[in-house]
């Protein structure tokens, strides 16, 4: 499968996923998906990965690797071995009880020739004796070279002192396993992914996105505020929102959003505006990393419109705004029962 020819390749390149997903320009997550056979890659992704291990795309999307294939030609040989040995050695004690009843039935009908008796005991015990050597020579020589996975290998000696029981199992390399005995890596949470599908089943859609929308007060908010979670399928992009109506001229909208291939940074958004045109007044963005943002912590922004008398006053209320949208989500990751639970957000001062 395609799945577990990126991780056979990656790892015969001694690639960790990190290398690889810098390599592509990808998120180590999206590897991990592609591994598990939960995603596929694109197209331009399978050329690039062909180019990297430096195969054909016949190799890339077969259903199986060379090494694997090899591997389960060895262990098939090497059970087959097995059984025709064990067959052997059923035969072997067939045939000595079969002999014993002979000899025993001689004994009977002999009418006391103890010299004849004496030399058809030896010639059968001297019989079976060399059968059972026999046998045990070849088991030996074939478990010997049943063992040697090397084409020009030579084959060493047997030990004859093994029991049949023990020659009976093969042993097989340990390399020649097939790769997808390989235990798999654990799996990663996709908390967009999960973020994205949530907003499409629970959502509506309006135009070109899907919403998810509930009075705040429901996740701990304020009256008359609104919660929502989006996703916006053109720019692969989950929103998360908090709605503040402020009076009959003015709303201010605080945003978080996730990218597709979220790499563990949230970008937000501020927006203070007309509620009759929509039209912006002032508005802040920037972004977030959830592992050091707190109450207390100031918000920088990389863009900001408005007049420059305002700015300070309004990335003080924007940090606020974003604080308490953080914490209707952490609300909301617990009312709406997420399999992720919060924790899986980063926010870990909150």
């Amino acid at each position: 499968m395609l799945s577990d020819n990126i991780r056979y390749y990656r790892k015969e390149n001694n690639m960790s996923q990190d290398e690889l997903a810098e390599k592509l320009n990808v998120s180590r997550q999206s590897v991990s998906l592609w591994e598990n056979g939960q995603t596929q890659p694109t197209i331009d992704n399978i050329i690039a990965l062909t180019n990297i291990f430096n195969i054909s795309a016949n190799d890339l999307l077969g259903d199986e690797t060379a090494t694997s294939a090899k591997g389960d030609d060895i262990t098939n040989n090497n059970n087959k071995k097995g059984n025709n040995m064990k067959k052997k050695a059923l035969i072997i004690t067939g045939a000595c009880f079969a002999v014993a009843i002979i000899a025993v039935l001689l004994l009977v009908f002999s009418g006391g020739n103890k010299k004849t008796d004496t030399n058809v005991q030896s010639t059968l015990t001297d019989s079976i004796t060399q059968d059972i050597v026999t046998e045990s020579d070849a088991v030996s020589d074939t478990t010997s070279a049943s063992s040697d996975t090397g084409d020009n290998k030579q084959t060493e000696p047997a030990d004859e002192s093994k029991t049949i029981t023990q020659i009976s199992n093969p042993v097989v390399d340990p390399e020649t396993k097939p790769a997808d005995t390989q235990p798999a890596e654990p799996e990663i949470f996709d908390l967009f992914e999960y973020c994205k599908n949530f907003a499409i089943d629970r959502g509506e859609l309006n135009g070109d996105y899907t919403i998810y929308q509930q009075p705040s007060s429901l996740y701990g908010g304020y009256e008359n505020e609104f919660f929502s979670v989006s996703y916006w399928g053109d720019s692969d992009m989950v929103e998360f929102c908090l709605h503040c109506p402020l009076d009959d001229t003015y709303s201010i909208n605080f945003y978080l959003r996730m990218r597709g291939g979220y790499n563990g940074t949230y970008e937000y958004l501020s927006s203070r505006y007309y509620r009759d045109t929509g039209e912006s007044v002032r508005s802040a963005s920037g972004t977030v990393d959830p592992s050091e943002f707190s109450q207390q912590y100031p918000l920088y922004c990389d863009e900001y419109t408005g007049t420059v008398d305002k700015q300070n006053d309004f990335m003080e209320e924007t940090r606020v705004g974003i604080c308490d949208l953080i914490n209707c989500l952490k609300s909301f990751a617990e009312v709406e029962q997420m399999e992720c639970g919060f924790n899986a957000f980063g926010f870990v001062n909150f």
